[in-house]
């Protein structure tokens, strides 16, 4: 860099143009008009960027000093270049322009060829997609943010031409039949998610389509007035982390690996919305019996409960999945909790990862995870050594019985990470129980919760614990969460 400096290289302007366009696709268009004047090379290049990114926060004053111009500039510049074809349009105004004019720049996107459309406005009135849109050859990907206004189908819809990926946000479902024709016409589309969506004023949301791969539920309302009905032979990706729904549906999911199901938590049996554990569990067992092929299983705290109570009153025969290797649990380290766990454990023969979030936040987690604080490599029988404590530690839950054995403890679970550690009696019982059964176990990764009280005694407890296999490393972590951006567009 020192070298680059004293003989004056400019670095950044040599790279490929592609690159840069990459680069200048993440600002808003006025900073990327702002570099042209750099040089001939950075007016050219900006010049002919393949992508448009507008947000109306990034320039109030502008827009609101004189609206006219600021609308004729937007547009000019659309069509000045049409013929280079739009990689991506963004554009974010709230309700600061009007419905006619956000239609004439969605028509001038759709002349040149526009590839991905990301629109994020609010205007208080019915949104019925523009039939220059729907048929739009080049189309690939659409993401609409209403702000919760209705959103609508133009008449004799036969479906997006080429739409590989539809994302709705905030956006109203209203009409059964058309919604129904929209995931079901587009002949291409592989990826659909429904972020905070209403479904009010639907009784049944129907996704019926051979193409789907991935669907994502994600918050919304009123799903507990729908029902939710998948029929999709191709899906391999299903996330459900929304309202529990009035019932749910799915047939016909022959090739799913992947189920997330992560419906609203909460602390009681039943309250004053008719929520019930019982309710839950006949439905996510309903949804689980449907996908025993899975490889990837995801369950929320409130989904074990419900199955718990299921398993209590012995009232849902047991769902035995073979192919299934990795499972995610977020549990509470209690017998409810436990029970359930070692029932899945029983039928999941040739598990290899097993996650559990110990958290009790309610919301599932993403780790960065610093360097170890302590690791420790195993030696099967020759580390086994007394508590530090000198005394036997008592569990308030009653673990399985070793005598009975579990397949993927003995010859397949190799991973297990517990998240959310406290040093709690109960945690270290569930741990000591995993070093004890855990034939095959290579890592075992244990990350503090965020306000536990770390100790080197804590440490040593858990690090002096009997194991079995002679080959398991137990690791120690701090962790901090991921930063997630509150905005929708970064989101996009």
């Amino acid at each position: 860099m020192e070298t680059s400096t004293m003989n004056e290289i400019d670095r950044i302007s040599s790279l490929p143009v592609d690159i840069l366009h990459n680069i200048l696709s993440n600002l808003c268009i006025f900073y990327v008009i702002h570099m042209s004047v750099l040089s001939k090379r950075w007016k050219y290049i900006c010049t002919i960027i393949p992508y448009f990114r507008f947000h109306s926060s990034y320039c109030t004053s502008l827009l609101y000093s004189n609206v006219e111009k600021f609308k004729e500039f937007m547009y000019t510049f659309l069509i000045s270049q049409n013929t280079i074809n739009l990689v991506r349009y963004t554009l974010s105004c709230s309700d600061m322009l009007e419905s006619t004019y956000m239609l004439r720049l969605i028509h001038a996107t759709t002349r040149r060829n526009v590839q991905q459309l990301v629109l994020w406005f609010w205007h208080r009135e019915p949104f019925v997609l523009p039939h220059c849109l729907v048929t739009c050859e080049s189309l690939q990907v659409l993401k609409l943010n209403l702000c919760d206004d209705v959103l609508k189908l133009p008449n004799h819809f036969d479906g997006f031409r080429q739409l590989k990926f539809l994302h709705l946000c905030s956006v109203k479902l209203s009409d059964e039949h058309l919604t129904n024709c929209l995931f079901s016409k587009c002949q291409l589309l592989e990826k659909l998610e429904l972020i905070d969506c209403n479904l009010k004023r639907m009784k049944l949301l129907y996704i019926d389509s051979a193409s789907l791969l991935y669907i994502t539920f994600l918050q919304g309302d009123y799903y507990d007035n729908c029902e939710i009905k998948i029929s999709c032979p191709a899906l391999k990706f299903l996330k459900c982390k929304c309202q529990i729904p009035k019932d749910i549906v799915i047939k016909n999911l022959f090739s799913i690996e992947y189920v997330d199901i992560n419906f609203q938590d909460n602390d009681v049996k039943c309250d004053d919305f008719g929520f019930s554990f019982e309710k839950t569990g006949i439905l996510v067992h309903k949804m689980i019996k449907e996908v025993p092929s899975i490889s990837v299983l995801k369950l929320c705290k409130v989904s074990l409960k419900g199955l718990y109570e299921e398993i209590r009153q012995v009232r849902l025969s047991p769902i035995c999945f073979h192919k299934l290797k990795s499972l995610k649990l977020k549990l509470g380290v209690d017998e409810d909790h436990m029970q359930v766990m070692i029932q899945l454990l029983k039928y999941s023969p040739n598990l290899e990862v097993l996650k559990l979030w110990c958290d009790e936040d309610g919301e599932w987690r993403e780790w960065c995870y610093n360097l170890p604080i302590r690791e420790d490599q195993g030696r099967g029988h020759e580390v086994f050594h007394p508590d530090p404590l000198g005394k036997k530690l008592h569990c308030t839950y009653k673990m399985h019985d070793p005598e009975e054995s579990i397949v993927c403890l003995v010859s397949h679970l190799k991973s297990i990470q517990l998240i959310g550690f406290k040093d709690e009696e109960n945690e270290i019982e569930l741990l000591r129980f995993f070093l004890k059964n855990a034939r095959v176990l290579e890592k075992l990764t244990i990350v503090w919760a965020s306000y536990a009280l770390k100790s080197e005694e804590a440490l040593k407890k858990v690090l002096n614990i009997p194991r079995t296999s002679s080959q398991v490393l137990l690791t120690f972590h701090d962790a901090k969460l991921k930063q997630k951006s509150t905005n929708w567009l970064d989101y996009c």
